[in-house]
């Protein structure tokens, strides 16, 4: 009698133990692979989606077409643009209201960056009365719009060219602290303007 232990093979001759063994590890590889493919895509669409949640009022498509804040900003009459800042003033008139924003770069949700610099300011056109109670000096503001001619104005004895953009949606956000503003004069150029000297902040 054979000491030798019996092996089943199968009808090319190999052992079904190691061939079996191999098959289970490769589907358990296989599902194991799959699985880390779905938690990163899925960790992916709830990163994208947060990124891109801003508040339907100041939705926009394609987001592309929107105009980027620049000072005295004119010959972009009618464009759409979302910018947002620091209320400085409050202006009400007969059948609307100016509404006067320190201007800070958005982020992809839409709220202001919490920054201590601006490159300037922007007057927000509303439609009807707000309440100065609400749109308080110092409260965060974001603006949905399109833009207007500039108007030349002051803030206090220095003369101003306001960007100008009428507003069709707006988002209030709790109030920023502090912000430095760096006037961009464009009636006057001065070659020996360092933008790195110190400056004294704005303070509300």
């Amino acid at each position: 009698m054979s000491l030798l232990p019996l092996i089943s093979c199968n009808k090319s001759g190999w052992p079904d133990g190691p061939r079996r063994q191999q098959e289970s590890d490769m589907m358990r590889n296989s599902r194991s692979d799959m699985m880390k493919r779905t938690m990163v895509v899925g960790a992916l669409a709830l990163l994208l989606g947060a990124c891109s949640s801003v508040p339907k009022e100041l939705a926009y498509e394609p987001e592309n077409q929107l105009v980027a804040y620049q000072p005295a900003l004119g010959g972009m009459e009618g464009k759409p643009a979302r910018w947002s800042g620091v209320i400085s003033a409050v202006h009400n008139k007969a059948d609307q209201s100016v509404i006067e924003v320190v201007y800070l770069p958005l982020k992809s949700n839409g709220v202001p960056e919490q920054t201590e610099q601006s490159p300037g300011r922007f007057l927000a056109i509303m439609k009807g009365f707000v309440d100065p109670t609400l749109y308080a000096k110092g409260r965060s503001l974001t603006v949905l719009g399109t833009l207007g001619q500039p108007v030349d104005s002051q803030i206090g004895e220095h003369k101003y060219r306001f960007s100008v953009l009428n507003v069709t949606g707006s988002k209030l956000w709790p109030p920023v602290k502090e912000v430095e503003v760096r006037y961009m004069d464009p009636y006057f150029y001065d070659p020996f303007y360092d933008p790195f000297w110190p400056r004294r902040p704005l303070r509300r």
